[in-house]
């Protein structure tokens, strides 16, 4: 599960998700359903013209994202 940060000239930010190797528009449906099945966030891609707060902003929520998924799997699995 990847997303793909955009951002274009009027710095409006567009997120994607790659699903089956295919860029789409991002849906929390999707999402979701991408973290129930690969277990794990990608890193993302991230466009030029982003801020380096934003990039690590962006970064430190994958990390907490599988920081948490793999604490949940942790305690699962010790049920």
């Amino acid at each position: 599960m990847k997303l793909i940060f955009k951002k274009d000239e009027e710095s409006q930010i567009s997120v994607f998700q790659v699903i089956h190797g295919q860029e789409r528009e991002f849906s929390y449906v999707d999402m979701i359903k991408g973290l129930i099945k690969s277990k794990q966030m990608e890193p993302p891609e991230i466009s030029a013209g982003f801020t380096d707060a934003e990039v690590k902003s962006i970064n430190s929520m994958v990390a907490f994202i599988n920081k948490e998924i793999s604490a949940t799997e942790s305690a699962e699995s010790k049920m």
